[in-house]
């Protein structure tokens, strides 16, 4: 049924439903016509080791200047929430990214620990998807 007569769409296709191969989450377009895009992550094991080892780096670094700056003992519970979420199998990017925004800043007055933060932001943000 035309709207506003307008003449009905054409089809950019030959698919006219859904086709779903595997697990599927959040919502699907199953309007005639409608079209969505879905992005798989295949997150490789060693990516992920990356991560930790350069979050084990820092925490390492942290400890000896725990004594000597404040904002190591905040830096080291950063640290605390942000290891654990590497691990989920529905990481929340946008926290994660705010997490490690976060770190880098408190790491930034540090001697020899901004550039074991930013080795820990980049190694962490690869882990996530692109937005």
């Amino acid at each position: 049924m035309p709207f506003r007569r307008q003449p009905d769409p054409i089809p950019s296709s030959t698919n006219f439903g859904i086709i779903n191969n595997g697990h599927m989450t959040g919502p699907a377009q199953a309007a005639p016509f409608s079209q969505a895009a879905t992005q798989t992550n295949n997150i490789t094991g060693e990516a992920a080791n990356r991560a930790r080892e350069s979050i084990d780096d820092l925490r390492q670094r942290l400890e000896v200047l725990r004594g000597q700056y404040p904002e190591a003992e905040g830096a080291l519970r950063d640290l605390d929430m942000i290891a654990p979420r590497l691990d989920e199998p529905e990481r929340d990017p946008a926290t994660l990214r705010y997490m490690i925004q976060n770190l880098a800043e408190r790491c930034g007055g540090m001697p020899g620990v901004l550039a074991a933060a930013q080795l820990v932001q980049s190694t962490v943000t690869a882990l996530l998807p692109s937005s």
